[in-house]
């Protein structure tokens, strides 16, 4: 079966979460990212990158126009130095880098609304593949 982008789309763009539907267009983009975190990583795993996603965030936002590492240095940080050596690591960290560079080219699109509804999904629905062990990258 086939699913259209309005479809995938269909959970974000009638959320409450994401700021009063400002930004329908971002929402129908970033759904399917979301999408990836959760069906790439273990539950658990899932949840936890969401938070420390939404910890860089905060951190990035407290620091803003003073100097700082940035978004991803502040979730590699978060994540640990065990973080990385997956191929599932890889695809939901690259799927936060495209979420937030869409975010980035969307003024009023809310990084942190989409992060925690993501975040929620995660702890609502679970992950698509929970029995799947992570395969390392070079396998």
């Amino acid at each position: 079966m086939t699913q259209t982008r309005a479809h995938a789309a269909a959970p974000v763009l009638h959320d409450t979460a994401v700021p009063g539907g400002e930004c329908p267009e971002v929402a129908s983009l970033v759904a399917p990212y979301l999408r990836i975190i959760g069906s790439a990583l273990p539950p658990v795993e899932a949840e936890r990158f969401f938070v420390q996603a939404l910890d860089a965030h905060e951190e990035e936002r407290r620091r803003a126009g003073a100097l700082q590492l940035g978004f991803s240095a502040y979730l590699s940080d978060g994540l640990g130095e065990n973080w990385g050596g997956s191929l599932a690591h890889t695809s939901a960290w690259e799927a936060m880098q495209a979420i937030r560079q869409l975010i980035l080219r969307a003024p009023r699109a809310d990084l942190g609304a989409y992060l925690r509804l993501g975040l929620r999904l995660v702890r609502e629905l679970g992950t698509a593949t929970t029995g799947r062990a992570p395969v390392p990258v070079g396998a």
